[in-house]
């Protein structure tokens, strides 16, 4: 993939990603026109616009509680909390995350908090399954999304669904309480707006769904370009596929689960992501300096 096209990818993914808010700002101010007509609307854009800029951020440590994990000491994991210092300093992020350890065999990752007050964690299965080189992909990936501030983004998103949810079920209440008036062709609100109420969630959550596809992808991108290793990234997402599919005992059973339509997911397939990833490969040179 050429620099022109990395570029190219990177406009695109902030285009979907501006879209896509917008969007759910604009169906959560057209439920309340239909409810409440301009006042609806009015108040509808204030609060979705108060969602937007003011959601509020549960504390990093207080949601690694929750998930029981722990932090980690420098003692613990030396090469690896090396790595996450020198992904950090080329991050460019005001201080180094903390790393948190959750006792689970599930291989599995996530950032929490913000670019104040970051915090990664890793699964006991991640640690023992993973390389160091292959971690280190994994924590620049983390470490993207808090750069690119995709956990504030996501807490405005959710702010908005529930916003949205609570829009929706008081105009179906409304409808039911108005449902003899509807019977006798004579509804309280437009049929555009009864379809409207009793769609919105669906398609708020087939909206959000895009979101995180999205900023997972650019958050590979990022990944790839902090380590100048995107081929690191590759192999661990196959890694994590095949050991939480149920590794060699995979190929012994069929899998008996639906298949889930792309868009319907809230992150894009293994084999999209592992694709993009070795389009990058030639482009870069790894620059992490591995411990001795």
């Amino acid at each position: 993939m050429s620099e022109d096209k990395i570029f190219l990818q990177k406009i695109t993914n902030f285009g979907r990603t501006a879209a896509l808010i917008a969007g759910m700002l604009a169906l959560m101010v057209a439920l309340g026109y239909s409810l409440f007509g301009l006042a609806g609307l009015i108040w509808g854009g204030v609060i979705g616009l108060i969602g937007l800029v003011g959601s509020t951020q549960v504390p990093s440590q207080l949601v690694m509680r929750m998930q029981g994990g722990r932090p980690l000491n420098d003692y613990e994991v030396p090469n690896l909390m090396r790595v996450l210092k020198q992904l950090s300093r080329r991050a460019g992020l005001p201080q180094m995350p903390r790393l948190y350890y959750i006792p689970n065999g599930v291989l599995n990752a996530f950032a929490t908090g913000s670019r104040n007050d970051p915090a990664i964690a890793i699964t006991h299965g991640l640690l023992s399954r993973l390389s160091l080189r292959e971690l280190a992909a994994v924590l620049a990936h983390e470490l993207s999304h808090i750069r690119n501030k995709d956990l504030q983004l996501k807490s405005t998103v959710n702010v908005i669904m529930r916003l949205t949810r609570a829009f929706s079920l008081t105009g179906q209440l409304l409808l039911f309480i108005y449902l003899p008036m509807a019977l006798m062709g004579q509804p309280p609100f437009s049929w555009v707006a009864i379809l409207l109420l009793l769609t919105a969630p669906a398609l708020m959550a087939l909206m959000a769904g895009a979101f995180s596809r999205t900023r997972e992808l650019e958050a590979d991108l990022e990944a790839a370009r902090l380590t100048g290793d995107p081929e690191a990234l590759a192999l661990a997402l196959q890694k994590l596929d095949y050991f939480n599919e149920g590794g060699i005992l995979s190929f012994l059973r069929p899998r008996q689960g639906i298949k889930v339509p792309k868009w319907l997911r809230t992150h894009p397939t293994t084999e999209e992501r592992v694709e993009r990833l070795r389009s990058l490969a030639p482009k870069y040179k790894p620059e992490i300096s591995w411990p001795a």
